[in-house]
């Protein structure tokens, strides 16, 4: 991996060592078509993919809104979504694979989806891509690229080779890899309504036609395929600022809303709750039964959080796992219901190597740069980290079977 603007070391006492304490209050029909959520931390962003946006409340926003190739299940376990497409390994040296979207979807707009769909992914996560098509070197501290993205730097960029192939009827790409990534499958490009940003791109701020959305993604294929700096930039500034907004009205533009997802965006309000509604045109996932409405309610302190589950004014609330948060709500059965299990969720040490993104304040700290010094010192860092007394203090008490498990990946 490139030596980026910030390395962000994950402490891997968590995903299996992690405990997620959910709650819900059982009394609630099954039937319900309203369910409201405790979030302890308000939406800052419609684009999680956004570097600084990454955050749980942005991300829990963006899976309800969008869906792609795989999903994870309660148990959890990686479920091929095969109602969005399919995917195979057409070679194996060179390692080649096809994604194929099903045909028959439409984005929440009304606009037929396709594979032209699945481009923008690999603009957004090839490192190689953006230096060619003159976006900017995402590996430089001193650049801050076209599309501010989280993406850069990783296995995606460091395995990729050249550019996806689109086929014919456009409802496929095939993608060749350097080698077989043993978590190949995570891979897989997701799906963006790159006509909705061409158009907004363009100055648009109404929803359009199926003929001129469908238009607009032709246009931005063809930015695609030729390298067009000055069209991708134009992208690029929406796709990095303009989802950037904690406030959904009436007033808010609707392209900036279009899904695939179960649920879209109705409202949201700064530093409170947020409203999704059921998307009528949703064929892209597993289906969804009886509920309508998803509302996030911002409640910081876990006490009150935990007081409005037991007063029914919340149904869902998964909180910081302690042993005296689960001893609290424990305490509340049983007007409420403990779920807990294993997450794939982790804390993290960020240490600073360089200018971060959308900043101009050089950093030449001890920790920055490629020297033997430079390395020693971070590595002594992330050494000194006590996770095993972590593991034993904090979450053995909530999950006996807790375990380190030194993986970069979780």
């Amino acid at each position: 991996m490139k030596l980026n603007r910030l390395m962000r070391a994950a402490l891997a006492v968590v995903a299996a060592a992690g405990l997620a304490i959910g709650v819900i209050a059982p009394a609630h029909s099954a039937a319900k078509t309203t369910v409201s959520i405790v979030q302890s931390n308000a939406l800052t962003g419609l684009n999680a993919s956004v570097s600084e946006f990454n955050l749980t409340f942005n991300v829990d926003v963006a899976s309800l809104s969008g869906m792609g190739f795989t999903y994870y299940d309660n148990k959890p376990a990686l479920v091929d979504n095969t109602a969005y497409g399919s995917y195979k390994i057409v070679s194996k040296k060179p390692f080649k694979v096809s994604y194929t979207v099903r045909s028959g979807q439409v984005w929440s707009d009304g606009t037929p989806m396709n594979a032209v769909d699945l481009l923008l992914s690999h603009v957004t996560a090839n490192d190689a891509y953006s230096e060619i098509a003159g976006l900017g070197d995402p590996s430089d501290a001193r650049v801050t690229p076209a599309f501010n993205s989280g993406g850069y730097g990783g296995i995606y960029a460091e395995s990729v080779v050249g550019q996806p192939v689109l086929s014919a009827n456009k409802m496929t790409v095939t993608i060749e890899y350097s080698n077989q990534v043993p978590d190949w499958k995570l891979l897989a490009p997701g799906p963006s309504p790159v006509h909705a940003l061409m158009l907004m791109a363009e100055g648009e701020d109404t929803l359009q036609s199926v003929a001129k959305s469908n238009a607009a993604r032709e246009r931005f294929l063809k930015a695609f395929t030729t390298y067009n700096t000055a069209t991708l930039k134009k992208i690029g500034k929406i796709w990095s600022t303009a989802y950037n907004i904690d406030k959904v009205d009436g007033s808010t533009n609707p392209l900036l809303l279009v899904g695939n997802g179960p649920f879209i965006v109705k409202s949201a309000v700064p530093n409170g709750a947020v409203t999704m509604v059921r998307n009528p045109k949703y064929t892209s996932g597993p289906k969804v039964k009886s509920i309508k409405t998803v509302v996030f309610k911002v409640i910081g302190d876990g006490t009150a959080a935990a007081q409005a589950l037991k007063n029914g004014e919340v149904d869902v609330y998964a909180g910081q796992p302690t042993g005296d948060a689960v001893a609290q709500l424990k305490a509340m059965a049983p007007a409420v219901k403990i779920i807990g299990g294993d997450q794939a969720v982790y804390e993290h040490v960020d240490i600073r190597t360089g200018t971060a993104f959308g900043t101009t304040d050089t950093y030449n700290g001890v920790f920055a740069g490629n020297s033997q010094k430079a390395l020693d010192l971070r590595t002594a860092v992330l050494l000194a980290w006590p996770r095993e007394e972590i593991i034993e203090k904090i979450v053995k008490p909530i999950n006996p079977s807790a375990q380190l498990m030194n993986s970069l990946m979780y």
